[in-house]
């Protein structure tokens, strides 16, 4: 890129450059990271270029096409003009910092093309936005012990319902509390379901807490009055669960395995249209058993569960395990497949292909993100595309 093109770019293009820039170097300041944002949730293509530039991979490559080719002439008139930071020594920091230094160039060239109303890409999903298709929410159903269900989208906060000497009463949107009311009676089960494009959290007789993602359901005594706390979970749930040495917490999955726990922080993926069910362990210790097979999890590994193994993944990514609780999509060298199934469940859509390859694709994308967004930022890649009708997703080549 040639010095006199930098001269032709507005002063726009420049500071969102430097914003961006900035960003990768963990240097920005309050205010900064506020006109940062603003600027990112102005458009599709405002977005869809800043996870462009911020992505690891993509920051990578930009280190090794500062080693091809000759920049340096370039990046001192665009040092003068946007205030650059000198190098860091020699570390991971100071990598970042370079390549942010080359997302200086790479970035101004396109963030200059969008604020001079660059043409939007017509794709096949123009007209989604008026298919009304929203991103999931706190919704759910509690069975109680007699059978009645209570639908707590329609419930009103404080106190629920008393269920065999247990109060229930809702804190908050999206989120259920069991208390002793000091008469227990012997222990009745309630289950608390989420349908797809919901989600909710509870928090047990013993404080325990569980979160569950969409399509999930988790059954539970309304006393732990056994010498062991057993609950029943489908599809995915993340646990916290209270410590007491005298009474393990068991979690029973659907295929007749179970995990153990004393007192821990841990994910469950255990959808039925999922090729594994995956125990992530994020704090303390607990054991997965299936049949004779006992393996026990350290923090960090995770138990890949399927119809005859327990195979140990020794580093797990727990943060793209648990981006879900955290109002997140992290994909990691994803499969298209993967992607679409977390997309059906949150988006409460069915999916077809018509597709045979599979795109792998890593992105982080808010799960507050309207379908159009989310759909595009894969789109933009041109390695798959989708067609929507009605509440059916196509993906297409």
């Amino acid at each position: 890129m040639k010095e006199e093109t930098f001269k032709n770019m507005d002063e726009g293009a420049y500071r969102v450059a430097y914003l961006i820039a900035g960003y990768i170097r963990g240097t920005l300041s309050e205010s900064e990271h506020d006109e940062l944002d603003q600027w990112v949730e102005a458009s599709d293509d405002n977005m869809l270029l800043f996870e462009e530039l911020t992505d690891e991979k993509n920051i990578e490559a930009n280190l090794e096409w500062m080693n091809k080719i000759k920049v340096e002439e370039s990046l001192q008139s665009t040092k003068k003009k946007i205030n650059f930071i000198p190098e860091y020594p020699i570390t991971k920091k100071w990598i970042f910092s370079a390549a942010a230094s080359v997302i200086l160039l790479v970035a101004a060239f396109g963030i200059y093309k969008i604020i001079n109303n660059k043409p939007s890409r017509q794709t096949s999903i123009a007209k989604i936005e008026q298919a009304g298709i929203e991103p999931g929410s706190n919704q759910a159903t509690l069975t109680l012990s007699d059978g009645s269900v209570v639908d707590l989208v329609s419930a009103s906060g404080g106190f629920i319902k008393r269920d065999h000497g247990t109060i229930i009463e809702m804190p908050k949107e999206g989120e259920i509390v069991y208390k002793d009311s000091g008469n227990p009676i012997a222990a009745n089960y309630n289950i608390l379901a989420t349908p797809k494009g919901g989600q909710y959290e509870v928090q047990l007789p013993d404080g325990s807490r569980v979160w569950l993602n969409a399509a999930s359901s988790l059954k539970y005594p309304t006393v732990f009055s056994t010498s062991e706390r057993l609950v029943e979970l489908k599809g995915e749930g993340y646990f916290e669960v209270t410590k007491d040495k005298n009474k393990p917490f068991k979690v029973k999955l659907a295929d007749g395995s179970e995990v153990k726990v004393l007192g821990t922080h841990f994910n469950i993926m255990a959808y039925e249209n999922e090729r594994y069910k995956d125990v992530t362990l994020l704090q303390g210790s607990v054991e997965i058993l299936k049949g004779n097979i006992v393996q026990k999890l350290s923090p960090g590994q995770q138990g890949r569960i399927n119809s005859s193994k327990i195979i140990l993944v020794s580093s797990a990514d727990t943060s793209q395990v648990t981006g879900w609780k955290n109002g997140q999509f992290i994909f990691r060298d994803a499969e298209i497949q993967s992607i679409m199934r977390q997309v059906a469940r949150w988006y409460n859509v069915d999916i077809k292909y018509e597709v045979t390859k599979t795109p792998h694709f890593n992105a982080t994308i808010s799960r507050k993100e309207p379908l159009l967004k989310l759909l595009n930022i894969f789109e933009e890649t041109n390695e798959v595309h989708f067609k929507v009708q009605n509440k059916t997703i196509y993906v297409l080549p």
